[in-house]
């Protein structure tokens, strides 16, 4: 039997169920406890910044706390991270005078557009424990927004009229771009472009071609604009459907009402 309390400490317990041959005591249930100590550990498992621009960084910086019966000797030796753009700073005392704050964690400036996540390695002097180990994640926004960055069809019925809708604005008050041309990777699919209001926010609507009877919907809408930034925005799009429907049939249950 193998006892795992994960990063829990303090008095632990756990139950077990066992089947034996006995018919006098065909199941029994055994309760397992045990006192853990924790020796290192970091908390939170992931830092998670909230969405910034590319070209300043992110806004604030954010900490972790080393905790542990070791914590109070223990001495971060090195951190190991492969993208040079996250910065990360150890500090025993803690940052700003507050002992909860020993890791500090900071986005640099020219973080590429898009999502990030990334494996942070704390070398430690810990006999026990000589690596911490968490992640950083987060979204770098770039001059134009996008919504949704990922397009669900759902599940289909063949015939079944279809219209989803990509929103792009303007993320600065004189951040001005025009959508140049629109285009489908997947054979069927169909986009309209519509100007809400020129230069800074528009709509494309995708639908599905009359007779499309692909099985799986599987593909990209590319999107180009004058930006230099983002001059070709992909949104992967994805979906399936079903053969037409033989009248006085019910359409099955895992067609949102949307699609119907």
């Amino acid at each position: 039997m193998t006892f795992r309390p994960a990063s829990r400490d303090g008095q632990q317990k756990k139950t077990v169920q066992v089947e034996t041959n006995d018919p006098a005591a065909a199941n029994l249930v055994l309760e397992v406890s045990a006192k853990v100590e924790v020796a290192l550990a970091i908390s939170p498992a992931s830092i998670v910044f909230p969405a910034f621009t590319g070209a300043s960084g992110s806004a604030e910086p954010l900490y972790a706390r080393i905790s542990g019966s070791q914590s109070p000797s223990v001495n971060i030796s090195g951190v190991e991270c492969s993208n040079k753009l996250i910065s990360v700073e150890a500090n025993p005392g803690g940052f700003d005078g507050d002992p909860g704050r020993q890791v500090k964690f900071t986005v640099l400036p020219g973080m590429p557009i898009g999502r990030f996540r990334e494996r942070i390695v704390l070398t430690t002097d810990s006999d026990k424990v000589p690596e911490l180990s968490l992640f950083v994640m987060g979204e770098v926004l770039g001059p134009i927004s996008v919504t949704p960055r990922h397009l669900p069809l759902g599940t289909i019925q063949a015939g079944t009229p279809v219209r989803k809708i990509i929103r792009l604005q303007s993320t600065l008050p004189d951040g001005a771009f025009r959508v140049v041309d629109v285009k489908s990777t997947v054979e069927g699919l169909t986009t309209e472009l519509i100007t809400v209001t020129p230069g800074s926010e528009y709509k494309i609507a995708v639908g599905l071609a009359e007779g499309l009877s692909r099985p799986v919907i599987r593909g990209e809408i590319i999107i180009t604009t004058d930006n230099k930034e983002q001059a070709s925005i992909p949104v992967r799009v994805f979906g399936r459907t079903l053969p037409a429907q033989p009248p006085g049939q019910a359409v099955p249950a895992d067609i949102s009402p949307d699609l119907r």
